[in-house]
């Protein structure tokens, strides 16, 4: 028996110290970093013998060894993290070439072990790793590569490589956000870090190529550092200008019945009015399922791009609509016509149906006007702009309707149309910056052009193009309509003479 306690004994002893030894001798972060090290250094040695299959195959096995203890690097060292991978994804570019450069590559490879060097020194006690940045913000990245690219002008490698270290160290709080919306702006970003960091460090330092690495990333980052923003008076104008409109031709068919002898047929028009404003309510609930559904993930910023351009092109048809109704003669010729056509067919659903429709117009256009705002205003000024254009809508509709005050109609078409004007400026802007977000259009920045939220105006080519454009637009719209009153005015004054 005691032979047995003690086989059992020195078992378990031997268990025991043979788990400690396997624990002593587990890994470190620093002994994977140097398995990579010598990993790349296979690759280099394949590309010193130009061969290819050899280098893209030492590339995938460092990339398989990197996914098992990258998420400890990161936690460890996050500046380390990101050189890191900026120098895989570095490599990966130049081994998955069609004809892989074997220079390049060889460059790659030896960045790549540089790097893992220098944080493998750091993990392992030999060199303190910089402390974790603080949370940033896309803009607070985004002026740092301003200011990577500044001192490379003024060709001073030192002072850009500070600045974009320190660009990268915060880049691991920013780069979820980013990845998320947009791979490509992701993975430019990080090749761009990577390329730049490897031209500055060089002997002597690439400032040429550090410069185009620079400005890629900026590109690539220049839609997420700028932020979209409607008001509660945005939000307050298109509720107020929609209800107004909406409003005034109600108010113009009851006193045409009036003036023409109909008017107990006024019950038709409410009866319309009132059908507009609970469909504009159902077509709402509708677009606003559908749009919440499809506006997911990488599909949201798309969607709500999209959902802005088609709000501005139904901002300018309605500015040009309100314009060509500012003459008193054209709007009491417009609203005679159409309600008299109504009163000869004999039918009452005719009367009807055209205060439903100009009520569901509005109505529909308000959803799609919100639906491109809601993205880009805080909860609080949607409700507050809401609360303030219903509040004001009726108190005009009480005057309008009861007290019997007459809008100036001149005065507020003109008005009206400049307001939708400027909404659909703002939209234009906000809308094609939400597709640079989403990586469906281009982005080159403007270094020189602030960003305006009120205007939608942002520091990129392909926004401030297209609102140029509009601007002449606008410009030659006003000449046309003027010289039309003109030409209006001086043939009623001939009448009249």
């Amino acid at each position: 028996m005691r032979r047995v306690v003690v086989f059992v004994a020195l078992l378990l002893a031997l268990v025991v110290a043979s788990g400690h030894s396997v624990y002593a001798q587990a890994p470190t972060l620093a002994d994977q970093l140097r398995d990579l090290i010598r990993q790349a250094e296979a690759g280099s040695a394949a590309a010193a013998t130009s061969n290819p299959e050899q280098m893209r195959a030492e590339y995938q096995a460092i990339d398989a060894r990197w996914e098992v203890f990258e998420d400890q690097i990161r936690e460890k060292d996050a500046g380390g993290y990101v050189e890191l991978e900026g120098a895989l994804a570095a490599l990966k570019v130049a081994v998955q070439a069609p004809s892989p450069d074997p220079a390049a590559v060889r460059a790659a490879y030896a960045h790549l072990a540089q790097e893992a060097d220098e944080v493998a020194d750091r993990l392992g006690g030999t060199a303190t790793a910089p402390a974790p940045a603080a949370e940033a913000t896309p803009s607070d990245l985004l002026k740092l590569l301003d200011s990577t690219y500044t001192q490379i002008a003024q060709g001073n490698p030192t002072g850009a490589t500070a600045q974009l270290d320190n660009a990268i160290r915060i880049w691991p709080s920013i780069e979820g956000a980013i990845a998320t919306t947009s791979q490509a702006a992701y993975t430019t970003i990080e090749v761009s870090f990577g390329q730049a960091s490897t031209a500055l460090k060089a002997q002597p330092a690439d400032l040429s190529a550090a410069a185009l690495a620079v400005a890629r990333a900026r590109d690539a980052l220049t839609p997420f550092a700028t932020t979209q923003a409607y008001t509660a008076l945005d939000a307050a104008a298109i509720i107020l200008r929609e209800g107004l409109e909406a409003l005034l031709v109600i108010v113009a068919l009851l006193a045409f019945l009036r003036r023409s002898g109909n008017n107990d047929k006024r019950g038709w028009i409410w009866l319309g009015g009132a059908l507009g404003v609970l469909a504009s309510i159902i077509t709402a609930v509708l677009l606003q399922a559908l749009f919440t559904r499809v506006s997911a993930g990488q599909n949201r910023e798309v969607i709500e791009g999209v959902t802005g351009l088609v709000a501005a092109a139904l901002l300018f048809y309605v500015a040009y609509w309100l314009h060509s109704k500012a003459n008193l003669h054209i709007w009491q010729r417009y609203i005679n016509t159409r309600t008299s056509q109504a009163l000869a067919r004999g039918s009452m659903v005719g009367l009807a149906l055209l205060a439903f429709l100009a009520v569901f117009r509005e109505g529909a256009e308000t959803t799609v006007f919100y639906l491109g705002m809601a993205p880009s205003i805080a909860l609080r000024d949607l409700l507050l702009g809401l609360g303030l254009g219903v509040g004001m809508l009726s108190v005009a509709a009480v005057l309008m309707l009861i007290v019997g005050v007459r809008l100036p109609l001149r005065p507020f078409f003109q008005i009206a149309g400049l307001l939708v004007y400027y909404l659909g400026f703002k939209f234009v802007g906000t809308g094609i910056h939400a597709l640079q977000v989403a990586g469906v259009l281009p982005s080159s920045g403007i270094p020189a052009l602030p960003t305006v939220p009120f205007f939608g105006s942002y520091p990129t080519w392909e926004t401030t193009l297209p609102q140029l454009a509009l601007l002449l637009g606008a410009l030659l719209a006003f000449l046309y309509l003027r010289a039309r009153d003109r030409r209006l005015q001086t043939a009623t004054t001939k009448l009249t003479a």
